[in-house]
């Protein structure tokens, strides 16, 4: 992305594409039961699907949120993929769709080795709460957005990639862009029949090599070189920090990079100031 900073005396810059691969912040499973008593916050894997007749024939929806605080703000994400690894499930290929969270929801310590569940404990998500025992979803289930963001057909025990597509895109460059409305995606597998549950590897995973991974390639934003002490403005502070510098070689306030701070650098910063 080619950004140009204020001023007729101030250079074009080109920011560079960064790319990083982030594990999630938090995961889970909700467990489809009317009275909201199981969660898998702390399990070693998460699950999503339908079960057969041996669990119910119960749903599974697996939670996943990523801290994206590391992206820069002002970022431009261009491209988003998310891999898990699918460790166990029932025979076939199906489909398995990732969609938006639109409220937020924890992960406490409840335990198990299976997709059955474990007593939920304070602050877990279960089947009707956000944040067991008190705090409800709007909609037993999970409340998420109505269209998924990606979806992936998951077969046999492998890595399976989501994205990159537009909407994932857009999911977390509003996650950027708004941290305080991060609240991750679920992933839905087929709900209409049986035995449609697959089950994927957590950010708990007893092997490091297979927790869930984001990946997210992103252009940084571009520094106003006038803008002296990196605060996102051009203003007072960076004048004093200029006339602190003044008639010195400080590279931070030789904005022409003449080898000198001198008034060149200081009709440089006016011609950028934004106030």
């Amino acid at each position: 992305m080619l950004a140009c900073v204020a001023g007729p005396l101030l250079a074009c810059a080109t920011a560079a594409a960064d790319t990083i691969t982030l594990n999630p912040a938090a995961d889970s499973t909700l467990i489809e039961d009317a009275s909201g008593a199981y969660s898998a916050g702390a399990s070693y894997n998460i699950y999503s699907g339908r079960t057969g007749n041996n669990g119910g024939g119960t749903l599974r929806r697996a939670l996943i949120r990523f801290d994206c605080s590391a992206i820069p703000p002002g970022s431009t994400v261009t491209s988003v993929q998310l891999r898990m690894y699918m460790s166990q499930g029932q025979a076939g290929t199906r489909a398995h769709s990732l969609y938006r969270m639109s409220a937020s929801w924890g992960e406490a310590g409840s335990f198990s080795f299976g997709g059955a569940g474990a007593p939920a404990q304070a602050g877990d998500a279960t089947w009707i709460h956000r944040f067991s025992p008190g705090t409800p979803w709007a909609a037993p289930g999970g409340d998420f957005a109505p269209t998924p963001s990606a979806t992936a057909n998951v077969t046999g025990i492998a890595w399976y990639v989501w994205g990159s597509t537009p909407e994932m895109v857009a999911d977390v460059q509003g996650w950027v862009s708004a941290p305080s409305t991060n609240f991750g995606w679920m992933l839905r597998g087929v709900e209409s029949v049986l035995q449609t549950a697959k089950r994927f590897d957590s950010r708990q995973s007893s092997n490091p090599a297979t927790k869930p991974q984001l990946i997210v390639t992103f252009t940084p934003p571009v520094q106003n070189p006038a803008d002296i002490n990196g605060d996102g403005v051009v203003n007072g502070l960076d004048l004093t920090a200029l006339l602190a510098a003044w008639g010195t070689s400080a590279a931070s306030a030789d904005l022409d990079d003449s080898g000198t701070v001198d008034g060149f650098d200081l009709t440089q910063l006016l011609a950028a100031w934004t106030g």
